[in-house]
């Protein structure tokens, strides 16, 4: 008798774990991520079709530090990967975006997780080493949706002495295109990573072009879909624990050889 009752309690207490277990795994969350491809360094698909980059390490952090939620990643192109997060077939986008008024209008926008810096393509003895040095001269024109218009804007917002002649265009133009521009004589600079024109110059061979120190900066953010509050949330307590405790900055350091939370600070664009 006594031997039942006890194999009863057993019995009893391990059914009780089980359910303790099915319940807690039952208050996880699955969030769908989609990485856009053909960004590398940030999100791309490696040589056996595997999510990488700096972004998917930072969402595997993410992932790591909140319990009660879990990702599951895919990776698509830039296109279907937004009208993919703003339909809800997936809940956050992630690829290098620039926080932007129309995004924030579209999109719940995360914190920042890292910042991106923009530098200028210009003739090698043009004499121009900062948009300051800018002062009555021309930018090519840039897609008015694309985040450099925007970020381009408002640093033109905060210096208003000086006059760039800078337009934004209605269509999307390619970015090797801009820098052509500068080497025919039409603009006297393009307003552009160092990471992306050092590849188009690469490619094109110019060798009378040079590209300058960083010359402005903007913080990148995840999107996510608008009616994903808890997942915003959750995303940006991890964001805010990860960047206090110093786990971005090194791993910016790993990634591009420097802090650029710490550059970011140079640069004004955090405090």
């Amino acid at each position: 008798m006594k031997k039942n009752l006890v194999s009863t309690l057993a019995i009893i207490a391990a059914a009780t774990a089980v359910f303790g277990m099915t319940a807690s795994a039952d208050d996880v969350k699955t969030a769908e991520i989609v990485l856009e491809a053909e960004n590398a360094p940030y999100t791309y698909e490696d040589d056996n079709g595997e999510p990488a980059g700096y972004e998917y390490e930072v969402l595997k952090l993410i992932d790591d530090y909140l319990d009660d939620w879990t990702f599951n990643y895919t990776v698509l192109d830039y296109e279907t990967a937004l009208a993919g997060t703003t339909s809800g077939k997936y809940d956050l986008d992630s690829g290098c975006k620039f926080r932007t008024p129309a995004r924030e209008e579209a999109f719940l926008v995360s914190n920042p997780y890292n910042y991106f810096f923009m530098n200028l393509v210009v003739k090698n003895d043009s004499g121009i080493k900062s948009l300051e040095d800018m002062d009555g001269k021309s930018i090519a024109p840039i897609v008015a949706t694309d985040g450099r218009a925007v970020a381009l804007a408002d640093w033109m917002e905060k210096h208003p002495d000086i006059k760039l002649d800078f337009e934004t265009l209605a269509a999307s133009g390619a970015m090797a295109d801009e820098i052509t521009s500068v080497e025919d004589g039409v603009y006297d600079a393009a307003y552009i990573s160092a990471e992306q024109a050092n590849a188009i110059l690469e490619e094109t061979g110019y060798d009378d072009l040079t590209i300058t120190d960083r010359v402005d900066g903007r913080d990148t953010a995840f999107l996510i879909n608008k009616d994903q509050t808890e997942l915003q949330e959750a995303v940006n307590k991890a964001i805010d624990t990860l960047t206090e405790d110093g786990t971005l900055s090194k791993l910016t350091e790993e990634f591009f050889g420097e802090d650029n939370f710490e550059v970011a600070k140079e640069l004004g664009l955090r405090d």
